[in-house]
């Protein structure tokens, strides 16, 4: 018996080793599936390229709040679209700027921005007054 669980120990780590050194990309689907693209490595180079996060300020409404483990996402209602701005202390450069914000609440905020499929994210930097 203590072959099995020594094999099948064996195994796990084996398999979770290689994962790590994979070359997928996973996304979250709408109904919670995940999808899972493997790059080969000349697109690698390519998409790496193409996902490097740019820095925006985008001035919006606060329409919905989800509260998190450090923080929360608020999404953003703007004249370009929405934005889904991820706000926690870890990620702030200047820690004291956290604060709640409401719904209906206009803010400014400042961070990397990035695309997934069509919606816009930003990780905040920057939470002005």
């Amino acid at each position: 018996m203590k072959k099995v669980y020594r094999s099948l120990i064996l195994v796990i780590a084996m398999a979770a080793m290689a994962s790590c050194n994979s070359n997928k990309k996973a996304a979250v689907s709408e109904d919670g599936t995940e999808v899972v693209k493997v790059r080969t490595p000349e697109e690698t180079v390519a998409s790496q390229e193409e996902e490097k996060d740019s820095i925006i300020s985008v001035e919006g409404k606060v329409s919905e709040i989800n509260n998190g483990k450090d923080g929360y996402t608020a999404i953003l209602s703007t004249e370009d679209g929405v934005y889904f701005a991820t706000i926690s202390i870890p990620n702030l450069k200047d820690p004291k700027q956290y604060r709640a914000v409401k719904i209906g609440e206009t803010i400014k905020v400042t961070g990397d921005s990035w695309k997934m499929e069509n919606d816009n994210y930003i990780t905040v930097r920057e939470l002005h007054q």
